[in-house]
């Protein structure tokens, strides 16, 4: 699975090279993946040149959540930093909750 910055590197169909440098020989396997990062950052430079950034689900919108960029991260994830990422995820619910008891009226009515 590729990030949006990874599709954004690999235009030019590069992950069909990158699947073929196994098969090389060995001289030419560390050309081709140099080859490769070049123009990755070349794939990068052009679209922030041209676009400025990029954006989370809602384009030009809001700013994604804390949440929302966590759950994202989750898909790229497995074992140890899964585990992690979910208790980033209860961290941040549970310093909302407090936040939200803070603010409710002392007298115990909400």
């Amino acid at each position: 699975m590729l990030t949006p910055i990874d599709e954004i590197a690999n235009q030019n169909h590069l992950q069909l090279i990158k699947a073929a440098i196994s098969f090389l020989p060995p001289q030419n396997q560390r050309a081709l993946s140099l080859l490769i990062k070049v123009m990755e950052l070349r794939n990068l430079s052009a679209f922030f040149q041209k676009q400025g950034s990029l954006h989370a689900c809602n384009v030009g919108g809001t700013p994604a959540s804390f949440p929302e960029m966590l759950a994202e991260m989750r898909n790229y994830c497995d074992g140890p930093e899964l585990e992690l990422i979910d208790q980033l995820g209860q961290m941040f619910s549970m310093m909302e909750l407090y936040a939200v008891m803070m603010q409710s009226p002392e007298d115990g009515s909400i």
